[in-house]
């Protein structure tokens, strides 16, 4: 048999001599590999559960931040409003925005931010004097003193026909629980009749407090503002006179008075809005 027994490699290959320096030499064409690392522990349980829970931290870290950015820019957009501004709003404001140049029916969907574009009266004179006893008449002259007037503001507005005048009243109060009831004083001062206030003559006018004719009132918002308004002809006629057979009865001359009373109502309405307009800017 070849080889002969015991001189094949057998299941063992052949030994180096004894006293080599390496059981085999190197192959010149292969890398040595680098030594292996230490080989690196399992991840226990309670190191994930910390990491779990430090991340936990640091996300509602990042949302609090955010929360408190959110928060701050919020604040800075609102307007924080004043309310001893609407108290004092007749001092406050320029008495070219309480009595505009223009007053009268605006765009319905007219925001009270938006620039004001009132038509259909156009103010002929404002009074310097701003005195309550000078400016009102009646049973609300005697009820403004007595709840503590402090002042009233008039000024004259005539219609674009020319035809109508009326001297509106702003009616400042210390407070505004004052204004109980006013409307119908001046509502009752319509049935007498007795005027509430007292005309402002206007240049170009026949205006005066012989042509007064119909009465309004509305309350400004949350400011102690009363606002007043008597109206009638510019031309110096006085109707609610009408002669005979029409003038038999009292209810045909509160009838031809009632136009001008309806006119006085939405004027003092208009203005009530417009100054309710100003308190929210900054007021109540």
């Amino acid at each position: 048999m070849y080889p002969p027994s015991g001189s094949g490699p057998g299941p063992h290959p052949p030994q180096p001599p004894s006293g080599h320096p390496h059981l085999y030499a190197p192959n010149p064409y292969q890398q040595p590999q680098p030594p292996a690392g230490p080989e690196r522990p399992a991840r226990s349980a309670w190191r994930v559960a910390v990491g779990l829970v430090v991340a936990g931290f640091g996300l509602l870290a990042v949302l609090g931040g955010g929360a408190l950015i959110a928060h701050a820019y919020s604040n800075s957009q609102q307007t924080i409003h004043n309310p001893e501004y609407s108290r004092q709003l007749w001092r406050n404001v320029p008495v070219e925005t309480l009595f505009p140049p223009q007053l009268g029916r605006e765009h319905p969907d007219k925001g009270f931010r938006i620039p004001n574009d009132e038509r259909g009266w156009t103010r002929a004179a404002i009074s310097s004097d701003t005195s309550c006893k000078a400016a009102l008449s009646g049973e609300l002259a005697r009820e403004a003193a007595d709840r503590g007037c402090v002042a009233t503001m008039r000024a004259t507005y005539v219609d674009d026909t020319g035809g109508t005048a009326a001297t509106v009243a702003l009616i400042a109060f210390r407070d505004a629980r004052a204004r109980t009831d006013l409307q119908e004083i001046v509502d009752d001062a319509q049935e007498k009749p007795d005027h509430v206030v007292r005309a402002l003559a206007a240049p170009g006018t026949r205006w005066n407090d012989s042509g007064r004719t119909g009465n309004g009132g509305w309350l400004a918002g949350e400011a102690p503002i009363f606002v007043a308004v008597t109206t009638g002809p510019a031309d110096g006629r006085r109707p609610g006179r009408l002669p005979e057979p029409w003038g038999k009865r009292a209810f045909p001359q509160k009838e031809d008075r009632e136009a001008w009373a309806h006119t006085a109502q939405g004027l003092a309405k208009s203005l009530a809005t417009r100054l309710y307009a100003e308190t929210r800017k900054a007021g109540s």
